[in-house]
């Protein structure tokens, strides 16, 4: 409780005492980890036995708390801790989660050897991410010249006026998620000053809006649209607890466009490894995203989920375009490295330039079957040590 009160602090920003019962929801999985631990314990697992149980049992917890669990959460992983490496694109921030736990582990079960080696290696992978060798071939495509208005709370006209006022010869222009917060498709004067926009700046527009749905239902969308008219629409698939925010997709796709082959999932849709992955293995070249990080949750969470951002862009290996209402904004390389930034709290606008990439990682490909495979090894052990008698592990002294 004490761990996430602190770290997620900026939850009692959003949902005030509540907060209170989420920390605790959270807790649940650390207690149903120690009630395993105890179990393999009493039965006498120790050594290598138990370090590679360790590792099992709290990375599968891990992966049902993060994108399982009715409330998904995958902020405050391991993996997550080690943050963009070369292991993301072979077996995923759960994946990695399970060695660093592995190596912690065989450090607190007395082979602190191999432990302090294991621990040693996985922080080494970390010296290449920090080279700044060029990314793309040379002989591939031309950058797609990016650029976005971190604005909060304002109105199209505003978005209108900042999108004039940005740099000639961009290729994409990003608003926000709810953006226009509205059916603007249903609004012919709105639509045509963006339809004229498009025109005018010969740009390809991504932003986040809303559509009708079912009989008074609605969604939230990331609408891209050029000169020509509309390109595509993504529908939000991971909704906000506890938000309204519009009734779930199921689609990952890609948009074709002028620039190429573009992925454009919404803010939450990023926390999970799901759908940045499934949209890359259908060919999406760079992704585009808007998210609403409101000013009102405070500087650490926009900080915080910056950071799942970084994480799929290096388990994909996909440059990443992420624009926000107040922040964090992020041009990030296919190696999770943030090459622009605009910080939280801030209004203005960020600009830069994407690669189209087409080669697929392990991790988009096979990779991310490592988290199922260690939750089905992890539920195998418990399964054995819910059944097993308690081994006696003192005797009572004789009466």
């Amino acid at each position: 409780m004490t761990a996430y009160g602190i770290s997620l602090s900026w939850l009692f920003h959003m949902f005030g005492a509540f907060s209170v019962i989420l920390w605790a929801v959270l807790s649940v999985f650390t207690v149903l980890f120690v009630e395993m631990q105890t179990r393999a314990v009493r039965q006498g697992w120790n050594g290598w036995k138990f370090a590679a149980f360790t590792a099992l049992s709290w990375s599968a917890l891990e992966f049902i708390r993060a994108e399982l669990f009715p409330l998904r959460f995958p902020w405050m992983t391991a993996g997550l801790a080690l943050g963009p490496n070369p292991l993301l694109p072979w077996i995923g921030v759960y994946g990695v989660s399970l060695l660093l736990v592995f190596a912690a582990s065989l450090v607190m079960s007395g082979r602190w050897r191999n432990g302090v080696v294991a621990c040693a290696a996985l922080f080494l992978t970390k010296l290449p991410m920090d080279r700044h060798e060029t990314l793309a071939d040379p002989g591939s495509h031309e950058p797609v010249r990016v650029g976005g208005l971190q604005y909060e709370g304002v109105t199209l006209t505003e978005f209108i006026a900042g999108t004039r006022d940005l740099p000639d010869g961009l290729d994409f222009v990003v608003w926000p998620e709810y953006a226009l917060p509205y059916d603007v498709q249903k609004n012919p004067h709105d639509w045509k000053l963006i339809e004229d926009l498009c025109r005018e700046k010969g740009i390809t527009l991504v932003f986040g809006t809303k559509c009708e749905s079912s009989p008074g239902g609605w969604r939230n969308i990331a609408l891209t649209t050029d000169a020509d008219g509309v390109r595509g629409r993504h529908t939000k698939v991971h909704t906000v607890h506890f938000f309204d925010d519009g009734e779930p997709g199921t689609a990952s796709g890609v948009i074709e466009t002028a620039h190429g082959k573009v992925g454009t999932p919404i803010c939450f849709d990023c926390d999970f490894e799901g759908v940045v992955r499934r949209m890359t293995a259908a060919g999406a070249e760079f992704i585009v995203t808007p998210i609403m990080d409101a000013r009102s949750w405070s500087a650490r969470q926009h900080d915080q989920h910056a950071e799942l951002f970084q994480i799929r862009a290096c388990e994909n290996r996909r440059w990443m375009f992420v624009l926000g209402t107040s922040g964090v904004s992020q041009v990030i390389d296919p190696k999770g490295r943030v090459v622009n930034r605009l910080g939280a709290m801030e209004q203005g606008a960020i600009t830069g330039k994407l690669r189209r990439e087409t080669g697929l990682t392990f991790y988009t490909s096979y990779g991310w079957l490592t988290p199922w495979l260690v939750l089905i090894s992890g539920a195998c052990c418990w399964l054995a040590l819910m059944v097993a008698r308690p081994k006696r592990l003192w005797s009572h002294p004789p009466i």
